[in-house]
């Protein structure tokens, strides 16, 4: 039985696009899915937006180039209900890229959107504040944050669907109670 449907943005900060990060990203999405009924339709649509695809970056001799570039990409992120911000920790904090990308939002942008804040980092330390800034960064924006950051040690993404439901377990009813709705029964063993 489905509960309703929401419409879903997953902000990749990665530069590089494929990244451990997006894979997270779509670990905890799909993990939310499953726990809270989530359909498709218009209503429902889930949008990826990798940073590094459509910005084109580059760390080598060659000049990047987007390879997924979108009229605005900023619309669908204004139109999330529920937008889920996934970045590396770079230097103890969000990547420059998605800093770049958020500066772009005014102070009540995100004022109807549900925020999740996802962290991949080396050292718990540099998780912590990564997660930590990046929270009050959307909280700056207006966004609704009604659940902690998934903060990850990259150490732990070999098991990131493991990872996503851990959280999702203990973390999805209170998401699904800021997006108005109530989750799906729980699963039979």
């Amino acid at each position: 039985m489905t509960t309703a449907s929401v419409d879903v943005v997953e902000l990749i900060g990665n530069p590089r696009p494929g990244s451990r990060t997006r894979l997270l990203a779509d670990a905890i999405v799909g993990e939310l899915t499953d726990r809270l009924g989530w359909t498709g339709g218009p209503q429902g649509r889930l949008r990826i937006l990798e940073l590094a695809e459509l910005v084109g970056v580059s760390f080598g001799p060659r000049p990047g180039r987007a390879v997924a570039p979108v009229d605005d990409p900023f619309a669908p992120v204004r139109a999330a209900r529920l937008l889920v911000v996934a970045t590396p920790a770079y230097k103890g904090t969000y990547t420059g890229l998605l800093k770049i990308f958020l500066d772009q939002f005014g102070p009540d942008d995100l004022a109807d959107t549900v925020a999740l804040p996802v962290v991949v980092a080396a050292s718990p330390a540099h998780a912590d504040n990564a997660a930590r800034a990046l929270r009050d960064l959307l909280a700056e924006l207006g966004a609704e944050l009604p659940v902690p950051p998934l903060a990850v040690l990259e150490s732990r993404l070999t098991a990131a669907t493991a990872v996503a439901a851990e959280w999702a377990a203990e973390h999805a009813g209170q998401l699904a109670a800021a997006l108005g709705h109530r989750p799906a029964p729980a699963r039979a063993n």
